[in-house]
């Protein structure tokens, strides 16, 4: 059995149309409408009112054209850097290397393959104390 509450809580949320009113619910508020004429017309009455304003609010739906237009448009939009951004940065990072690698090999007696072969070992005690030993010297 429906009670006021919960029928001026189903056409708050659903409306006064009946059509609209959930299926498993429909057929305890239309009992309650029979048998409480006054109550269940004014309610009614105010979410007509609520109805007639939503109702003139709707607008039409876009045409078909223009759905397919956006989602085309989506669809050919890339979530990656341009391709002279790429570019760009494809260049930075070769030029970089090659210079730090060249950098590395121009140094006398080739130190610069030892340094980079001490950089990437393990830094176990005896490799950690090669390393910083070699790096003293360098500094000198």
């Amino acid at each position: 059995m429906m009670d006021e509450k919960r029928f001026g809580e189903l056409i708050a949320a659903f409306g006064a149309e009946p059509s609209r009113w959930p299926q498993n619910e429909r057929a305890p508020a239309l009992a309650f409408t029979r048998d409480h004429p006054e109550i269940a017309a004014r309610l009614r009455k105010e979410a007509e009112a609520l109805d007639g304003l939503l109702e003139a609010a709707r607008t039409a739906p876009p045409p078909a054209r223009l759905e397919q237009a956006i989602l085309a448009a989506a669809q050919a939009e890339t979530r990656f850097a341009p391709s002279w951004a790429r570019l760009a940065a494809v260049l930075a990072l070769s030029a970089g290397l090659g210079l730090g690698w060249s950098g590395a090999s121009l140094r006398a007696g080739g130190s610069g393959d030892a340094a980079y072969a001490m950089a990437f070992s393990s830094f176990e005690e005896p490799a950690f104390e090669a390393l910083t030993d070699f790096l003293q010297d360098e500094v000198r």
